[in-house]
């Protein structure tokens, strides 16, 4: 009796006969509170085959390893393919209970559930090794009542406790996960064991559980003592890692630099060369993802603000994520903003993405920047915008000529400088725009007090049916009906929400003085005629909406950038002069639409210039 220790433990019956060849499975999840360890669900596989006499071939185990996730399990995946080849499956229910009584065969487990949680997962592993004729045999088995139904009924509602469980013990882990990243250097458990703490503002202590990113390295911190009782380290000291920058190697400035690179459009393979961060270009698509280089920590849904210390702006990670959506977009194959596309972000063509090509009547077709190389003693360089209407179809589909660059360029600036620029033609497009708006909030308004009519009837239809349902009982007409008009109603309050989104209130509309448009014309004049090509390009882009080429002459479509000029205070280059913008000059973006309408439109000419 000394060496049967467990089996008292386990099931006093066995469905199978003596002589009975079987396997085992056993799993535990690691840790100091699991149920039993794979070497005592072993031990017990044994004592109870030696009572039973039942002839153990193999013993599968994963030791540590999560009852939710089957594919980290190796023994198990090992187990079900040497299962599989051995049996093959038997659809046939008479055939498989003959089988099954001439050839009986079993699979031991500890409980059902080492096969796993996943309820979905379970039932599949079960059904299949049974279809095969092995017999499962539970040591602790749940409900067992003789009646193969009832047991298989039995066991579903087994399946769904496992699984219940299983999200319960991931839901209290995720909720202590939690609460360690959410400590601060004030908390007074914190500051009781360590009182000599350098800080004690209230920020956080930068505790993360799991791997760190790069740029990062782990600082042992005491945050307390263990209090699991009769677990294995309880009332011993708990620490914690928690992360800060690593200088060494020059790790936390080399990703400044990828990021600084990356801000300057430069690409990968080039930060890769510069930085070494990876070993190739694939590890830098986390890297730049990863919003803890602003200061600030994604975890579990929620967002915390100031965790360690920054590394880049948060405009840098903003205007990569943009960039990365473009990316994504394009590969696939939605609509995204073209002006955010990477060669012209990263391009040293001054209008590139504005220009159009205007030769085909009624149609304009992007015009793309290309280079005719130099050859020495020859030509030099010649960088032009040819149609891409006219390159894509090989010259057939549209005789425009090429047009050089540099003489587009300094075509526009010259009109942009002389006709655009002005105080004279600004002021009234920005003051017609100020009437537009109030206009359009005037007609805004009416739609929505005919859609708020509406919203009142469809919730009078309602109340009346509800009351109808109270009176009559609840039909099958009368729930479709209901449910037809609970949809109509969410439909109208979301419409009603976007209508009143659209509304400027009155002390919200935008009143540009003359000192304000004069210092915004400077600033755009100065950034025009600088010579650091990427401040033109913010500039131009801010009021310039396209430039269309027809044969020598062109239009240039141009507003005046209300909804822009908030943008202008994200980046302010080196030679541009900041702008003033009061808070009455930030629109909603539904201005844009607006802005579009009032687009005006100049005429240039160009000489010497196509070929």
């Amino acid at each position: 009796m000394a060496d049967n220790r467990y089996l008292h433990l386990v099931r006093q019956d066995c469905p199978l006969p003596p002589g009975t060849h079987v396997v085992a499975y056993c799993r535990d999840s690691g840790g100091d509170e699991q149920d039993r360890s794979v070497q005592q669900q072993v031990q017990t596989v044994n004592e109870y085959c030696q009572h039973y006499g039942l002839i153990l071939e193999h013993v599968y185990s994963d030791e540590a390893r999560s009852g939710s996730n089957s594919e980290k399990r190796n023994q198990l995946q090992d187990m079900l393919s040497d299962l599989s080849q051995r049996f093959r499956q038997i659809r046939h229910l008479d055939k498989r209970r003959a089988f099954m009584e001439k050839n009986p065969f079993g699979l031991i487990v500890w409980k059902s559930n080492r096969l796993g949680r996943d309820s979905i997962e379970t039932t599949y592993i079960k059904a299949d090794l049974r279809i095969r004729g092995i017999t499962i045999v539970n040591l602790i088995p749940s409900f067992e009542t003789g009646d193969v139904k009832m047991d298989a009924l039995f066991e579903v509602f087994q399946q769904y406790q496992d699984e219940k469980l299983l999200e319960e013990i991931s839901d209290n882990s995720r909720r202590g996960l939690a609460e360690l990243v959410s400590l601060r250097d004030n908390d007074p458990s914190f500051r009781m064991f360590n009182p000599d703490w350098p800080t004690n503002d209230g920020r956080y202590l930068g505790i993360v559980p799991g791997g760190l990113p790069t740029g990062f390295k782990s600082e042992s911190v005491l945050i307390g003592m263990r209090e699991r009782k009769g677990a294995k380290f309880g009332g011993e000291k708990h620490y914690v890692q928690r992360m800060v920058p690593d200088h060494d190697h020059n790790l936390w400035e080399r990703c400044y630099l990828a990021w600084k690179m990356r801000v300057e459009g430069k690409g990968i393979k080039s930060i890769l060369e510069a930085t070494r961060l990876y070993v190739s270009v694939s590890g830098y698509d986390r890297f730049f993802s990863n919003r803890i280089y602003t200061g600030d920590l994604e975890y579990g849904g929620k967002v915390y603000e100031k965790f360690v210390e920054p590394l880049i702006p948060l405009e840098w990670y903003e205007e990569e994520q943009k960039r990365r959506e473009v990316r994504s977009a394009k590969h696939q194959q939605r609509v995204a903003d073209p002006m955010l596309e990477p060669r012209r972000v990263n391009s040293r063509h001054l209008l590139t993405g504005l220009v159009y090509c205007g030769a085909t009547e009624g149609e304009e077709h992007p015009m793309m920047a290309d280079t005719v190389p130099e050859r020495e003693g020859k030509r030099s360089r010649w960088d032009f915008y040819i149609c891409s209407h006219k390159k894509n179809k090989r010259g057939t589909a549209c005789n425009s000529p090429r047009v050089s660059a540099a003489a587009l360029d300094q075509s526009v600036i010259e009109n942009l400088m002389t006709h655009v620029l002005t105080h004279e033609n600004l002021r009234p497009i920005a003051d017609g725009l100020v009437a537009s708006m109030s206009e359009r909030n005037d007609d805004v308004s009416e739609r929505i007090v005919a859609v708020q009519g509406r919203l009142d009837e469809v919730q009078k239809s309602i109340r009346q049916l509800v009351d109808a349902v109270e009176k009559m009982g609840f039909s099958t007409s009368l729930q479709a009906r209901l449910q037809e008009r609970e949809q109509e109603e969410r439909k109208i309050i979301s419409d009603l929400v976007n209508l009143q989104d659209l509304i400027v209130e009155p002390k919200e509309l935008p009143v540009i003085g003359d000192k304000q448009l004069t210092e915004w014309i400077g600033s755009i004049r100065t950034a025009l005629t600088s010579d650091d090509i990427e401040i033109a390009k913010q500039a131009i882009r801010q009021f310039v909406a396209k430039i269309v080429v027809n044969a020598k002459a062109g239009s240039i479509f141009y507003t005046f950038p209300l909804s822009h000029l908030s943008r202008i205070r994200t980046v302010v280059p080196t030679g541009l002069s900041t702008v003033f913008v009061p808070s009455a000059l930030i629109l909603p973006d539904c201005s844009l639409s607006l802005m579009y309408k009032s687009y005006r439109t100049i005429k240039y000419r160009l000489a010497h210039s196509f070929n």
